[in-house]
């Protein structure tokens, strides 16, 4: 139940899926080496990346991240809707779902780069060294805008999310029919204008449709501008830890400045914050920064 935001140069996310180890704001330096769940030969890195990440057994899973390059990739539960290939097809790269983000942080300075890649990777639905198999769609976000990867019909598709809103199941293109039907238009595609003149009521409730709707009318109508506007509608879609929610809860609220390579985490039980910056935050190992 996870939901990202971008407004200009920052974004926001919540990270409300369970894990089986800690969240925490994770340094991995340029050269760093790792292994795709699925094998094969082991990867260095080009870009610095600085993100909410969980260690396990030696090896890092990113829930979002920014890299020095300035690009910013967040990964949200997608099941049912996810349909990934099946084999490695021959002369690709094999990655589970798990594995994307670390080689679009590690690899790619852009989109652009990242689009004229991604043919040479094939993303299979198998698990990671966790045991878990995670269904995943990612939001991607550079000078150039604000991006979707869905995995349709066995294919990742890279599309533009004008939107500027991402959260989970359904896929982007039945949010955008969900969301005009809402502002009462008859369109199948996204009208930025129709979100800005919006005046009606704001959906209520917790689930994806409305986390979207909400993300959206916030970053075409309130524009959040300063961390604290950030983290103010992030308030607004995090769920808390309660009896009712013991394990799908907000684990931790980001909000990324990408022109300053800044990432603010905030550990939603504790309510502690750590923040770093990819300016300083260099050295040659891994680092987990305490908070």
């Amino acid at each position: 139940m996870c939901t990202v935001i971008t407004s200009n140069d920052l974004i926001g996310r919540t990270m409300d899926f369970p894990p089986r180890t800690p969240w925490q704001l994770t340094y991995l330096p340029a050269a760093f080496q790792w292994q795709p769940a699925i094998g094969g030969q082991v990867l260095t890195n080009r870009y610095r990346i600085l993100g909410g990440m969980r260690h396990f057994d030696g090896h890092y899973l990113l829930g979002d991240g920014l890299n020095s390059a300035g690009l910013f990739c967040a990964e949200l539960f997608f099941p049912v809707a996810a349909s990934y290939e099946e084999t490695v097809r021959p002369g690709t790269r094999g990655l589970t779902p798990q594995d994307f983000i670390l080689w679009v942080l590690g690899k790619h300075a852009t989109v652009a780069e990242l689009a004229a890649d991604l043919e040479q990777v094939s993303v299979v639905g198998r698990r990671w060294f966790d045991g878990n198999y995670y269904p995943f769609h990612w939001l991607l976000a550079d000078d150039s805008g604000t991006y979707v990867i869905e995995p349709l019909g066995g294919r990742l598709k890279l599309m533009r999310n004008l939107c500027r809103g991402l959260t989970n199941t359904p896929a982007l293109a039945d949010q955008v029919e969900r969301l005009n039907r809402k502002l009462g238009i008859a369109d199948r595609q996204f009208v930025p204008q129709a979100v800005v003149n919006y005046q009606g009521a704001w959906p209520a409730g917790g689930n994806s449709v409305a986390r979207f709707q909400r993300a959206v009318l916030t970053s075409w109508q309130k524009k959040p501008q300063t961390v604290a506007a950030m983290a103010t509608f992030l308030q607004t879609v995090t769920v808390p830890h309660t009896r009712k929610h013991e394990h799908n809860y907000t684990h931790y609220q980001a909000v990324v400045d990408r022109q300053r390579l800044r990432y603010y985490f905030t550990d939603c039980r504790t309510q502690r914050r750590v923040s770093y910056d990819l300016n300083s935050a260099v050295g040659q190992q891994p680092v987990a920064f305490k908070l």
